[in-house]
């Protein structure tokens, strides 16, 4: 496995949610785990060890925060993101207080890729030319 790989678990209910959270924030060399639910996530936490959790989060999901607090009580360094087709404050504040590192809505997949793993994104020191002196 090379170093920028990871192990990420997506948490959705709805499997195009988790298939479009997988196009958009994984790489072909990161290791994958899709569960259906909350408690199946709890469940597989501890044998599966990612370095990030995507967790599906809505107001008929409340279950999806106790999984968040639950994971970050077990596993303090695992990264967990709360992704979400809902834009509403108090479902961020939520997410904020069970321990979320993230909150993304699913019009703005693309913060995914980088809050799954914020060391990927590699930045160059731009190269400067030596300045030209003047002609005189």
């Amino acid at each position: 496995m090379n170093h920028m790989a990871k192990k990420i678990m997506i948490v959705d209910d709805h499997a195009l949610s988790r298939h479009v959270v997988r196009q958009v924030a994984t790489t072909p060399q990161d290791t994958v785990l899709e569960c259906i639910s909350a408690d199946e996530a709890v469940k597989a936490i501890g044998s599966f060890k990612p370095d990030c959790v995507m967790m599906g989060v809505s107001r008929l999901l409340p279950g999806a925060f106790q999984a968040i607090k639950a994971i970050r009580k077990s596993h303090p360094k695992v990264r967990v993101v709360a992704v979400s087709s809902f834009n509403e404050a108090e479902l961020r504040q939520s997410a904020s207080d069970a321990g979320a590192a993230g909150y993304v809505t699913t019009e703005n997949l693309s913060e995914l890729f980088l809050l799954a793993a914020p060391e990927r994104l590699t930045v160059k020191p731009a190269r400067h030319s030596k300045p030209r002196r003047k002609q005189k």
